[in-house]
């Protein structure tokens, strides 16, 4: 599904990715995980293209995606058609929820569909009220976004994302912005997305849902997956910088009777 060669990022000196290499099948729950600073959210606005690489390779959905080298060599946008093809194909939800605050919830959903796709109004408004209606939301469907809770936001913008028909997700600390005690509507909206076969890419603080339902969990560090495997292995094996990781979400680690 995504073959990520080699990719680096740079602002300046800063090297916030070093060659990272990492394949997603399709169909996978992946979670990234690591200190702040270690660049997973840049990896994710790499692979939607966000963010330029300064170098590398990535394959999405068995295509590659090329970037155009300026004079200097240095790597820039591809073309609008190819960036909307990516896109259209790649979802993702950040943090902030991004919502069109001058549009209902409705017309947030449907924009996607009717202005990229041209999907007929008619048929964009049935599919977006489905999609409300898996969200727990469609009696929201005529409300403006400044009138939700911030679950109630996030889960809107993942309807958002899933009326595009991406092939894969990314979720950038989808909850880090929400009270606790929203957490777990959108947690769990996400694992429902997990079991139904959604190739999904999360970096998270979360780590019940990392430990729980993701079939590999990537821990990063200084722009670099330092360790990667199943859940299992690498929360029941840490390495000593793991562990110092994990000790300071403790609060958030012990989760077999979740």
């Amino acid at each position: 599904m995504i073959h990520i060669n080699n990719l680096q990022k740079t602002y300046g000196e800063t090297a916030v990715l070093k060659d990272v290499n990492v394949t997603i099948a399709e169909g996978e729950v992946v979670s990234i995980i690591g200190p702040s600073g270690a660049g997973k959210s840049t990896l994710l606005r790499c692979i939607n293209l966000l963010e330029v690489p300064t170098a590398g390779e990535l394959t999405v959905d068995q295509k590659p995606v090329h970037y155009r080298a300026n004079r200097k060599g240095k790597l820039t946008m591809m073309s609008q058609y190819r960036l909307q093809w990516l896109r259209t194909r790649v979802g993702m939800v950040f943090q902030q929820f991004n919502l069109w605050p001058h549009k209902t919830v409705l017309q947030n959903v449907i924009e996607g569909p009717t202005v990229i796709h041209r999907l007929p109004k008619a048929e964009a408004v049935r599919k977006a009220e489905e999609l409300l209606d898996k969200v727990g939301l469609l009696h929201k469907a005529g409300e403006y976004p400044g009138n939700l809770s911030g679950g109630q936001q996030q889960r809107v913008a993942i309807a958002r994302a899933l009326a595009m028909e991406p092939k894969v997700m990314l979720f950038d600390e989808p909850t880090s912005a929400l009270d606790p005690e929203l957490v777990n509507e959108v947690l769990e909206l996400m694992v429902r997305l997990a079991k139904e076969g959604m190739t999904m890419i999360v970096v998270t603080h979360e780590m019940n849902f990392a430990r729980n339902i993701s079939d590999r969990v990537l821990f990063m560090e200084q722009g670099q997956i330092t360790r990667q495997g199943p859940p299992d292995e690498l929360f029941g094996n840490p390495d000593a910088r793991m562990a110092q990781f994990m000790r300071s979400l403790s609060h958030n680690v012990d989760t077999k009777g979740a």
